[in-house]
């Protein structure tokens, strides 16, 4: 497992400081700007599509590498919040081996264990000072603990199941869905025991009352500010009522796994769900509860990212070692046996760990956000207007940080820079907007007097060809004076449609490096 837990770790940390010191991960910005904000007292995050708790936990996960002196721009910081989200995810790892061998057998949580240690989607996610995989932690953890405590009598355990609530609650609002798994794990106690249904709702009611404490006491200005939690909450459904491309939640999820833990783990772990179905221990129905419930909720949005499959992820493999496991069982021999587990690790790890190192190099290139900003940091000179999209450029100057646009409400010029993640530039910036995008005449921005426009999509995976009026309007006054493609040529490669973050998850023919199509154009008069 220490062997184990060292690859699951080495793969999280490779090629972690892309990017930096500009930031290419949407809501990196949030997470770590929330907690830079924190460290310089602003302990009020004015915002609540999310809840609070891991922005106090990056913030004093920074507070002593600051003092050392570690945390002094914005790259240490994004870095630093990266690294505790790779340890976070490697910790997964053994905590999905420990669940495997108390619930099942020791190579039931080692092969589970296994397969998530090289689970693409997981690896991915963990490179992000986000909320995804910590969240992932937590709710494995409250699944772990609903499950340790089936059979504890007492408060304890209650108060253990309802801290584990309220942890996952914290970190992100849907993972209060564990308490699905709790439900289950407290009907399989009473069953057991002989209870009541009156009992078994009294202790689901006080896990349910010791989670809400636990939420509150972790994100305390979820009350103190009612008006931005009712916003937060408000916004939160406005999103998932939203319909994209597709618009239908359980089928991202769907291709989320299949791409995101690769085909032959998702085979495994749709084997292991079935077995899970068919020998129905109590392991399997907190398992099984927790999984259904989450499906059929999140699935049942229009906008569905790819990452929010994250928290699926080891309880599947979870299953799938355990159906693994019993496979291998059957062989009565000891050397067919070994060979058994010999191909079973090759069939389990191989494809996974192929993508993950895809991945791991191809990030570790220059973006042609960088290179394109190189550019312009050259030839634009000082003072000119420049019009760049926000998502697709990583430039900003200080009246857009003034313009309060993409600083989130921060008053401190300093903390606002976290929050905007972008380089600052001696040039000015006038944000080109979808609504630009759409334009057939240059003359607007003549009169601006806007020389240098930078076109990059929105939509990871267009623009390898020009694909707006604007694009085609400035091709009429000639070619672009520098153009930065991430590929050679026009592969075709599967991107979240929802997700601006220009990486593919599968396809990685002919990518070169990360990022948008960018090309820059001057104007003539």
């Amino acid at each position: 497992m220490a062997g184990l837990f060292a690859i699951a770790l080495g793969l999280r940390l490779w090629g972690i400081n892309f990017g930096l010191p500009a930031l290419y991960r949407p809501d990196e910005d949030v997470a770590v700007g929330r907690a830079m904000g924190i460290l310089h007292g602003v302990f009020d995050p004015h915002f609540a599509d999310w809840p609070h708790l891991y922005f106090y936990v990056a913030a004093a996960w920074l507070a002593p590498f600051r003092v050392l002196g570690l945390v002094s721009d914005q790259a240490s910081g994004y870095l630093w919040v990266r690294i505790l989200d790779a340890l976070l995810g490697s910790l997964t790892v053994v905590l999905v081996f420990e669940f495997g061998r108390r619930a099942y057998s020791w190579l039931a949580g080692f092969l589970g264990a296994a397969a998530l240690a090289v689970a693409f989607l997981h690896v991915r996610d963990s490179h992000f000072g986000t909320l995804d995989i910590p969240l992932t932690l937590a709710c494995t953890g409250a699944l772990y603990i609903a499950y340790r405590t089936i059979t504890s009598h007492g408060i304890r355990p209650l108060l253990a199941n309802g801290i584990g609530l309220g942890i996952a609650a914290s970190l992100k609002y849907n993972g209060a869905l564990v308490f699905a798994a709790m439900a289950a794990a407290q009907w399989l106690r009473g069953r057991a025991q002989h209870s009541s249904l009156t009992h078994v709702f009294g202790r689901l009611a006080v896990i349910a009352l010791v989670g809400i404490a636990t939420l509150v006491l972790t994100s305390p200005f979820l009350v103190l500010d009612p008006s931005m939690t009712q916003h937060g909450i408000g916004y939160i459904f406005q999103h998932l009522g939203k319909s994209t491309a597709p618009s239908i939640g359980w089928v991202q999820l769907s291709l989320a796994l299949w791409y995101g833990i690769d085909p032959p783990l998702l085979l495994f772990g749709t084997i292991g769900l079935a077995y899970a179905l068919w020998r129905r221990t109590p392991a399997d129905w907190i398992v099984l509860a927790f999984l259904l419930v989450y499906i059929v909720l999140i699935g049942a949005g229009g906008s569905v990212f790819f990452r929010y499959a994250d928290p699926l992820i080891p309880l599947l493999l979870l299953l799938a070692g355990r159906a693994l496991a019993e496979l291998i069982k059957l062989a009565t021999d000891r050397r067919v046996r070994a060979l058994a587990l010999a191909a079973v690790m090759v069939v389990v790890a191989a494809p996974p760990l192929i993508h993950d190192l895809r991945y791991d190099t191809l990030i570790q290139q220059t973006d042609t956000r960088t290179l394109a900003f190189e550019w312009l940091a050259e030839h634009v000179p000082t003072g000119s207007l420049a019009a760049v999209p926000y998502m697709a450029g990583p430039a900003h100057d200080q009246a857009m940080i003034d313009s309060g646009e993409h600083s989130h409400g921060a008053t401190d010029p300093y903390v606002a820079a976290f929050l905007d993640s972008r380089l600052e530039t001696q040039y000015r910036i006038r944000e080109l907007t979808r609504d630009d995008l759409k334009l057939t005449s240059l003359d607007s921005f003549r009169q601006q007097g806007i020389q240098y426009i930078v076109i990059g999509y929105e939509t990871p995976g267009t623009g390898c060809r020009p694909d707006s009026p604007l694009e085609s309007a400035l091709l009429v006054q000639g070619p672009p004076i520098a153009a930065y493609s991430p590929t050679i040529g026009c592969p075709s490669s599967v991107f979240d449609p929802i997700d601006t973050y220009y990486v593919p998850l599968a396809g990685y023919a002919d990518w070169v490096r990360p990022g948008p199509q960018i090309r820059i154009y001057r104007l003539t008069d």
